[in-house]
């Protein structure tokens, strides 16, 4: 049970940085679209519920928690049911912190940019590139879809949907055919209450 909790955490981690790197995301053609959905958005928060599965479509996790948003790279991702996990980054320092293994890992946000899911130091050219971005579903609800170029990339593809231009959905597809799905409720977008100290690891702080 512990290992299948790593290694769902590690998911966990990279799909929700996932969401810095779309932060910055924008080129030709359905992307500009995509983009156009984001660059209004200063901040954003959020209830999650995340549903993983593997590749027969069975359920091998489900869990539930709040994530707070904020340009350019500033994320707080808060695991609470049915354990608790939380990842936090200013931009500068990524926190990851287990508080039922009492584990703090504290790592450099640059170490972490350098994964393949994460490309937060990628050119607009670079990103047009290295992706393929189709618009798959119109009108009121639009889902994007995300496909590297590369082989050796981490996910096969990653899927976002828009219901009247918010952000409702996110769909990620690895290559063992396991897919993790993460459906957004009560979003609440440019907050006066989303500041800069929410982004610093406090323990012991909610």
């Amino acid at each position: 049970m512990k290992t299948l909790i790593a290694v769902s955490r590690r998911c966990l981690c990279l799909f929700a940085l996932q969401l810095l790197w779309l932060s910055g995301f924008a080129h030709a053609g359905a992307a500009e679209q995509l983009a156009g959905h984001l660059q209004n958005v200063n901040n954003l928060k959020a209830g999650f519920v995340q549903v993983v599965r593997d590749d027969r479509g069975e359920v091998l996790e489900e869990s539930r928690g709040a994530m707070t948003f904020k340009r350019p790279d500033k994320l707080r991702w808060e695991v609470a049911e049915p354990y608790r996990y939380q990842i936090i980054t200013d931009g500068e320092t990524l926190w990851r912190y287990d508080p039922d293994f009492e584990e703090l890992v504290t790592e450099p946000f640059e170490q972490v940019s350098q994964t393949p899911i994460m490309i937060l130091a990628a050119s607009a050219e670079q990103l047009s590139a290295d992706y393929h971005v189709k618009l798959v579903a119109g009108s009121a609800l639009q889902r994007f879809s995300l496909k590297p170029r590369k082989a050796n990339a981490d996910f096969s593809e990653l899927e976002l949907s828009f219901k009247n231009d918010i952000l409702n959905a996110m769909i990620l597809h690895d290559k063992l055919g396991q897919t993790t799905r993460i459906d957004l409720n009560q979003v609440v977008v440019n907050s006066d209450a989303v500041v800069d100290k929410l982004f610093v690891f406090e323990q012991g702080k909610p």
